[in-house]
């Protein structure tokens, strides 16, 4: 088994990791009862999606190979029948990311999820799932569940969402990897900011970033929207493009992580339903 799926998917990892800080709570007085709420509220809908990541190498790059490598991401049930909602770019999206970039030197890469499966609870084994649908613009995908159970999921209702303000506290709950047992963790972070450009984002001003493709939430535990990443068009990716992006300082406003309205994601979701029902 290669490991050029798990080195991209860390490369991804650490883009957001310096783009938005370290891990570290913004209030100076930690309230235990409010941390200790969200764990309890926001872990039940989160669930592991694991699966075989297959990519190929094309171009000046198909020297090294095709790779595989097992995976496994943190996504979220956003339907009581088993659909599960994830970061793109963590589900193999980050092939088309760095074409972006590498198609100057006549580089390829693709990047497909195969024998996916869901972890639910406590489940080590999983249920077999599907990829239904992805949007690159958003850096959203979506999971489905094969044979989902008859008893509903925990879920996250994205049509019951609010808007933030600049300065808002704002939280999000996301897993470890499997050597730490999958535990779930709070992210505090605030609202630093809003752009219009190319889309209508928040901006987070710190230590959101372990939880992408996951939901991100008011001090009342209102979900105001899901952290993405966002790349520029390829038309966009010129020298001065290229330039930027070799400097640590601007990772952010190229690729960082901003937090998508959930109102945004809902239509997108629905789009991506309708897309899936009508194959």
């Amino acid at each position: 088994m290669g490991h050029l799926g798990g080195r991209a998917t860390m490369f991804v990892a650490a883009m957001c990791w310096w783009s938005l800080g370290a891990l570290v709570p913004v209030s100076a007085a930690d309230d235990k009862d409010e941390f200790a709420r969200f764990l309890r509220d926001k872990e039940p809908p989160l669930v592991t999606v694991k699966f075989v990541l297959k990519v190929k190498m094309g171009g000046a790059m198909g020297g090294m190979g095709d790779q595989e490598s097992d995976t496994e991401i943190t996504g979220v049930m956003i339907d009581p029948k088993g659909v599960v909602l994830c970061s793109n770019t963590q589900l193999g999206g980050f092939a088309a990311m760095m074409k972006k970039f590498m198609g100057r030197m006549g580089g390829e890469i693709t990047a497909t999820p195969t024998d996916v499966k869901v972890l639910v609870g406590d489940d080590v084994d999983g249920v077999e799932a599907e990829l239904i649908a992805r949007d690159t613009e958003l850096d959203l995908a979506w999971v489905r569940i094969k044979t989902p159970r008859t008893e509903p999921y925990a879920h996250v209702d994205l049509g019951e969402a609010v808007k933030a303000s600049i300065g808002e506290r704002v939280f999000a709950v996301h897993r470890m990897d499997k050597y730490f047992a999958r535990s779930a963790v709070v992210a505090e972070g605030r609202i630093g900011g809003k752009t219009s450009k190319p889309r209508d984002l928040y901006v987070p001003a710190a230590a959101l970033a372990p939880a992408m493709g996951l939901p991100v939430y008011t001090a009342e535990g209102q979900v105001i929207g899901v952290m993405v990443m966002q790349a520029p068009d390829e038309e966009d990716v010129d020298a001065d493009s290229m330039a930027m992006f070799g400097r640590m300082s601007n990772m952010q406003e190229m690729m960082g992580g901003f937090i998508l309205p959930a109102e945004t994601v809902d239509k997108a979701t629905r789009r991506a339903m309708e897309s899936a029902e009508g194959d």
